[in-house]
């Protein structure tokens, strides 16, 4: 088998690492949005954008794209086999952390009332090798962002805090945007503004249980248990009306090794040729896995394989018609991508896996990359982690870095079929 110079197996076995996230879709044009016949030009993706407003991307080989956002939610049928969260909320941290815990929370919690409430043995528990704080509404929201964001980041290092490990991600930097069309009570909406925090410079809500228990009704808690799936993803296509050098175009879509070029060339042709048609959707130019897969929750039949899809079981199976279950493993998850990939260097072509790595080449995400900085991705393997399409820059904001440790993006390509080892 073939060795990379700068990767070993062994700091490649973390490939299916700790990470987990968390469909109806908002009307693409609203009463403010710019017409379809003259979107927002490029603009820098790591400026807040919005639902509503239909974008141009940069230009490449790639041809020019246009895409707009909606939000997806887990199926109805999903989150009710779940219950509902305790709406109680708890910090938990390992009892070899409870003397660390105590001290943060001395530093962030600076009034006599705070402290006496943090302290009351009501307001503990110790059970299962966990120390938890249950703390009363009156803590939970007088915490100042900037407090609770590092309150929270100190939480998220542990799996008791799921809620906090995986908060609801807000890329628009905007409550209103979120929970536009849900119906939540505007009470409420405002509560979970009062309640961001910033983390890697994206808005967070992590409070999910604090939340529920504001509701006036079971139904009102599953309703916001539901509305606490939403996900921000892309819609993408390809316009037909300005495409460029079409020879270049086919290039960069079949992967230069002409991949689906007989299925994608006539596509492409037939929406050319026909009056009125003005865009191509990018899923049609997808394999066949990642177009079925994306813009979908995993079902729960998925479980049967023993563990559910992940972000590299995602990546890897990219090309395939049905899925290789091994990559659910980690040690064949870092055979595939040692024996079947280079390692690259931007600029990123379509098809190519973005691996988000320590220094150690140790793995914690990744992605494939479509074109125009925009990826499709599975963000965790928890059941509410769709698979969707993002700008790589709000991937790179989810995954900037582990235990403290910065993560960077690690380019692989798919090796030619004569590189490959027999």
């Amino acid at each position: 088998m073939p060795k990379l110079p700068s990767v070993s197996r062994r700091k490649l076995l973390s490939l299916t690492g700790a990470i987990a996230a968390s469909a109806g879709a908002d009307r693409v044009f609203g009463q403010n949005a710019v017409s379809p016949t003259n979107p927002v030009p490029a603009s820098n993706s790591d400026a807040p954008q919005s639902t509503g407003v239909l974008y141009n991307a940069p230009a490449g080989p790639w041809g020019s794209l246009q895409y707009y956002y909606f939000y997806l939610e887990a199926p109805p049928y999903l989150i009710e086999a779940f219950p509902l969260p305790n709406p109680r909320t708890r910090w938990a941290v390992p009892l070899s952390e409870e003397q660390a815990f105590k001290a943060l929370l001395d530093d962030i919690f600076m009034s006599a009332e705070a402290r006496t409430a943090l302290a009351d043995p009501a307001n503990i528990g110790i059970a299962d090798g966990l120390y938890a704080v249950f703390p009363p509404a009156s803590v939970i929201v007088g915490l100042d962002p900037s407090s609770r964001a590092s309150l929270y980041q100190y939480l998220a290092r542990f799996d008791a805090n799921p809620e906090i490990r995986d908060p609801i991600r807000i890329f628009s930097g905007s409550i209103d945007e979120w929970a536009r069309g849900t119906g939540i009570r505007p009470e409420l909406i405002a509560l979970m503004e009062s309640m961001t925090f910033f983390r890697n410079g994206l808005m967070n809500f992590a409070d999910i249980p604090f939340l529920i228990s504001q509701a006036k009704s079971q139904e009102e808690a599953r309703t916001l248990q539901l509305h606490s799936s939403r996900v921000r993803t892309m819609v993408v296509r390809l316009d037909l009306k300005n495409l460029g050098d079409i020879r270049s175009l086919m290039e960069y879509w079949s992967t230069g090794l002409g991949l689906r070029r007989k299925q994608i060339e006539p596509l492409i042709e037939s929406g050319v040729e026909t009056p009125g048609v003005a865009g191509l959707d990018l899923v049609h130019l997808l394999p066949p896995l990642a177009r079925k897969l994306l813009y979908t929750y995993p079902d729960l039949s998925m479980v049967v394989e023993g563990k559910l899809p992940d972000c590299h079981w995602t990546a890897l199976n990219f090309f395939n018609y049905n899925p290789q279950t091994l990559y659910l493993e980690e040690l064949f998850a870092a055979s595939g991508l040692l024996t079947d990939f280079d390692m690259i260097e931007p600029e990123y072509k379509f098809g190519d896996l973005l691996v988000f790595v320590t220094t150690e080449m140790n793995a914690f995400h990744s992605c494939v990359y479509l074109a125009a900085d925009i990826v499709y991705t599975k963000n965790g393997r928890s059941l509410f982690a769709p698979w969707i399409a993002l700008h790589l820059s709000d991937v790179r904001k989810l995954y900037s870095e582990s235990d403290g440790k910065p993560l960077r993006v690690q380019g692989f390509r798919k090796k030619k079929p004569e590189a490959q080892s027999v």
